[in-house]
């Protein structure tokens, strides 16, 4: 019998939302007992207050065998930041996953192409949003 693999749950969000995190944590708690997983590790990133360098510390470390995020952008907002700890949980065997896209592994080439479209995807919504926020003050 396999050794159960022991994951960690990475939950953010912008500003103080006690509920908002625990909505997180527990649907990353429940995939992970779907999937025969031992919850290990929990990091809460509340606005400037990020763990994301401590996870990705952690990842390298070989502290977890696996990353659960409700969504992709739980992990970051900048795609940059995501593709960094995919690139990191690669090097070091840990798999990368959301409750969003369920068994989906981040790390494999499947999930580094969703990955890469959802980027450009995010950074296309940001350019449009910034550039209609123009044309409204310029409108004001």
């Amino acid at each position: 019998m396999s050794e159960t693999k022991r994951v960690a749950v990475y939950s953010r969000v912008a500003r103080e939302n006690p509920a908002a995190l625990e909505a997180q944590e527990k649907d990353c708690a429940e995939w992970a007992q779907r999937h025969g997983m031992e919850l290990t590790e929990t990091y809460k990133s509340v606005g400037h207050n990020d763990m994301f360098l401590d996870l990705m510390n952690d990842v390298a470390a070989g502290k977890v065998e696996a990353v659960v995020a409700t969504k992709s952008d739980r992990y970051s907002w900048q795609a940059a930041k995501l593709k960094a700890l995919t690139e990191i949980a690669r090097k070091h065997g840990v798999q990368v996953f959301t409750v969003e896209l369920d068994d989906l592994d981040l790390t494999s080439a499947t999930g580094d192409f969703r990955l890469t479209m959802l980027g450009l995807f995010d950074d296309y919504e940001k350019e449009r949003a910034r550039a209609e926020e123009t044309v409204r003050k310029l409108q004001e």
